[in-house]
């Protein structure tokens, strides 16, 4: 007799419950959110689980690698996808949950979530710490900048050694902001040193994979983006078509069809935000920094003139991921093109 169940995660106890091939509840209980405990219930309580399915969440990722690791039919279900079918259910609760996720599983009406590897794992978690201390770093830069203002001391651009360095040459010894200032320089200071102790570790990792230095070769992309796009998508069989990945990152526009009414809407900015904001850099930097010519600069630069520079830049972007996409899976280089003479 197959079995099905359904985990309701919260972060000390999951609900289970168990039904078999006709619908019938089996099992409802409760065990501690560990994968121990879990494997120890459902061993017992369903020997003949044909599949084990749980929503995405903050703990969805260790569960499910530790519960496929003892050999469990673990399946990650989107949560968004979950929330609408259990969003029928009258009375919201962990044991009515539990039962709706076992019956997304029993049915087969669910959307799988590829769960990175435990490699990407770790590297994502690097990248976003590293993009969490360049926030922290610009909280302090801009705070002193608009302290400066109003004293009307200003300087260009600057970041790291050189910025605190300028701010020292404005603010003299007795200057009243100097306390205040010298407070805020001194976080400055120590987050840019674990700044770059992190870029350190990425420029390592960007450096021992073949498969990131060849994502590099695209104009615009950089150490950060390449290895967050590398360690995003994980696994590029996972897309059947290299098209699929834009719209894997929200960046293809919502649409909304019905009857007579077909209207295109603003990009639906789904998927990883990280790497979402690391392209559209990437495209800013290709059509305006990127001196020279290729075939997507001079794409992009048409469309910019035709819909906009910021339309353009989206566009843009989303064209990038595939073409990361296709030099990932073709083992190829970006191809510059040859610029037509008029």
């Amino acid at each position: 007799m197959k079995q099905y169940v359904g985990l309701d995660v919260s972060q000390r106890e999951t609900s289970v419950c168990v039904v078999d091939d006709t619908g019938k509840t089996v099992f409802q209980g409760k065990a501690k959110s560990d994968p121990g405990a879990l494997t120890e219930l459902l061993h017992k309580r369903a020997p003949h689980a044909e599949r084990i399915g749980f929503e995405t969440g903050a703990m969805s990722s260790w569960l499910w690698h530790e519960l496929k690791r003892v050999g469990l039919p673990v399946v990650c279900l989107d949560a968004r996808h979950a929330k609408a079918a259990l969003s029928v259910r009258m009375n919201k609760s962990d044991e009515n949950d539990a039962r709706g996720l076992a019956e997304l599983v029993r049915v087969g009406w669910y959307r799988e979530v590829k769960v990175k590897s435990a490699e990407s794992q770790v590297t994502r978690s690097v990248l976003v710490a590293r993009s969490r201390l360049v926030e922290i770093r610009r909280d302090p830069e801009n705070q002193t900048r608009s302290m400066l203002k109003e004293y009307g001391l200003q300087f260009s651009r600057s970041i790291g050694s050189q910025f605190r360095r300028k701010v020292w040459e404005l603010v003299a010894d007795g200057h009243p902001l100097r306390p205040l200032v010298q407070a805020l320089l001194s976080v400055h200071e120590q987050v840019c040193c674990e700044q770059e102790k992190l870029d350190r570790q990425v420029r390592h990792l960007a450096r021992e994979d073949e498969t990131t230095r060849r994502l590099m070769t695209v104009p615009g992309i950089g150490v950060v983006t390449a290895l967050t796009f590398r360690h995003t998508i994980d696994d590029p069989s996972r897309f059947r078509s290299a098209a699929n990945v834009g719209a894997y990152l929200g960046l293809t526009p919502r649409r909304k069809q019905s009857g007579e009414t077909d209207i295109n809407g603003r990009v639906s900015r789904w998927g990883d935000r990280l790497l979402r904001t690391y392209l559209y850099e990437a495209a800013s930097v290709l059509l305006h920094r990127t001196k020279k010519w290729s075939t997507l600069k001079a794409w992009g630069m048409r469309l910019s003139r035709r819909i906009g520079l910021k339309k353009a830049k989206v566009a843009v972007a989303r064209k990038i991921a595939v073409l990361l996409h296709c030099i990932w899976v073709d083992g190829t280089s970006f191809e510059w093109g040859n610029e037509k003479m008029a």
